[in-house]
């Protein structure tokens, strides 16, 4: 997509048959996506097809309720006379359908929709991350499959992002099932994420996603309890920015696919400060449960700093990080 003369598109599936090019390289995150993460709630002005992508909440192979209540906590501190928000804390649960109810009845809707999709997928199993895969091979809906093999909040829900040989065994096994292009959505928490990244690389993953929440708790002084039903949940917004910043530069020096940079983008300076460290695309996530059209006003303002400072194409800024401390 131009913009005048300036070029937003990103191709985040270079290896992959089908491609999978984006108009810009804003990403709505999973689990954010509307007041249900499947689009509820959504202004029927909201034009989506001038977002990048748009990835609805992560299917389970059988419908999940999720965590108790409450599930979500943000918090804040002062600036002056100003209150910013610092943490969130979140709990969901991977509450869904299932992907049986998802294929059936949300993806058409996601069909008749002009965005671009990307299915999410959480399995208890390497074969069973490869039995939604097959599942959802045919129809239409989505464009590509990211896998959420990190999220912190259910049993064991990290388990596979934390060992090389389980992100491999996985994504073979998607990747034996479907043509689509596959990312990899990779844990935070983990002593090193390089050999992890090479891992789902060397396994065929078409992207990474970097980073899911990372696990953490906060206590109310009043009732001396959690303030989320499960007590721990994940910690995203803008706490989470520089640490998932620095996984993005580690894992772009190690891999040659495309990385998506997400945690605590709340403006164009966050965006662009993941592409300088590697990343050639973010996900909007905290900042679009704050505010439904933060997607957009953070597009709005990347294309203003492009066109500013003269930069012709985005993919321009990718990795100029390392080309500093290189020099």
């Amino acid at each position: 997509m131009k913009v005048g003369d300036l070029n937003l598109s990103i191709e985040l599936a270079p290896n992959s048959e089908l491609g999978l090019t984006l108009k810009n390289p804003i990403i709505i995150a999973s689990g954010t996506f509307g007041y249900d993460g499947y689009g509820r709630g959504i202004p029927e002005e909201m034009d989506l097809s001038k977002i990048g992508a748009v990835i609805p909440k992560t299917v389970t192979r059988y419908p999940r309720s999720g965590n108790p209540e409450p599930r979500w906590y943000p918090t804040s501190y002062r600036e002056g006379r100003e209150r910013k928000e610092a943490i969130y804390l979140n709990s969901i649960g991977l509450a869904n359908p299932g992907i049986e109810e998802a294929l059936s009845d949300l993806a058409p809707i996601w069909h008749s929709w002009s965005a671009t999709i990307i299915l999410s997928l959480s399995g208890s199993s390497p074969v069973e991350f490869g039995e939604m895969a097959a599942m959802a091979r045919g129809v239409s809906g989505f464009e590509a499959l990211e896998l959420n093999l990190s999220c912190p909040n259910i049993e064991s829900g990290a388990l596979f992002a934390h060992s090389s040989e389980q992100t491999y065994q996985v994504v073979k096994q998607v990747k034996a099932n479907s043509d689509l292009p596959v990312l990899v959505k990779l844990a935070p928490n983990v002593p090193d994420i390089v050999p992890i990244a090479q891992a789902a690389a060397s396994a065929g993953a078409d992207a990474l996603t970097i980073s899911n929440t990372n696990p953490a708790m906060l206590v109310e002084t009043s009732s001396q309890l959690p303030v989320l039903g499960a007590v721990t949940g994940g910690l995203s917004g803008p706490a989470l920015h520089p640490i998932a910043l620095a996984l993005v530069y580690q894992a772009f020096r190690a891999v040659d696919i495309p990385i998506i940079g997400v945690g605590g983008v709340f403006s164009a300076e966050d965006a662009i400060r993941f592409m300088m460290c590697g990343a050639s695309a973010v996900q909007i996530g905290s900042a679009n449960l704050a505010d439904l059209w933060a997607p957009f006003n953070i597009l709005q303002e990347l294309t203003d700093h492009l066109r500013n400072g003269e930069i012709a194409h985005v993919r321009d800024m990718i990795g100029i990080t390392h080309n500093r401390i290189a020099v």
